[in-house]
């Protein structure tokens, strides 16, 4: 009985320090994402649709499908909340009409803020949402057609896939709207007003890196 007392008392000091263990490790996965400074880099799909005004193409008829670039710098308040600022760059190939292009080009810079949901687990969703300017270049042989605009609501959501503490994988979705107000067409030297103003949408998807430097 002496016997069995013994095992049973030292079976549950080792289950209380294994429980310890457990508890003090748990509040490591959330190390690194607070009050730190994070880098984004993503690769993805983009494309635009809609029209922009009288007398200016669709963004189907002088684009197509392309490849997107984006570098985000923020900064992460505590582990759900992220502010910073953006910058894209997408190559888009020649649209649906005739006379198209050689090529075009978009590029954008705002300001974005992110929402996790599930920070420090195995699987974080969020969402983003932000602001800011869009130009659209489309290259023809006599010159280039320059339009300016406001991405005026940019949505991006995906999951953040933890690699090791600070670091991540996020495949992600999104789609901006965007209204273009000028435009410089080749033959021309200075930018006018585009009438009958539109709204267009951009939809990007792709996978981004995440990396949190410097936290708490």
């Amino acid at each position: 009985m002496a016997l069995a007392g013994w095992v049973l008392s030292a079976g549950s000091a080792a289950l209380a320090d294994e429980t310890v263990v457990v508890s003090s490790a748990a509040p490591q996965a959330k190390a690194g994402l607070s009050n730190a400074f994070e880098v984004g880099l993503g690769f993805g799909y983009t494309q635009g649709f809609g029209n922009v005004g009288n007398n200016v193409r669709s963004l189907t008829d002088s684009g197509g499908a392309g490849t997107s670039v984006e570098l985000d710098l923020g900064w992460r308040i505590d582990p759900n909340w992220l502010v910073g600022v953006y910058g894209t760059g997408a190559w888009l190939s020649t649209g649906e009409a005739p006379g198209n292009a050689h090529n075009n080009w978009s590029a954008g810079a705002g300001v974005q803020g992110n929402y996790h949901f599930l920070p420090g687990g195995s699987f974080d969703p969020w969402v983003g949402l932000g602001v800011g300017w869009r130009g659209y270049f489309i290259n023809r042989a006599q010159g280039t057609d320059t339009l300016h605009g406001l991405d005026f609501a940019r949505v991006q959501v995906g999951v953040d896939v933890p690699v090791t503490n600070g670091v991540a994988i996020s495949p992600f979705v999104g789609a901006a709207t965007t209204i273009f107000f000028s435009q410089e067409l080749a033959n021309q030297t200075t930018f006018s007003s585009i009438q009958n103003r539109q709204v267009g949408v951009f939809i990007n998807a792709g996978l981004m890196g995440r990396f949190d430097l410097l936290g708490t």
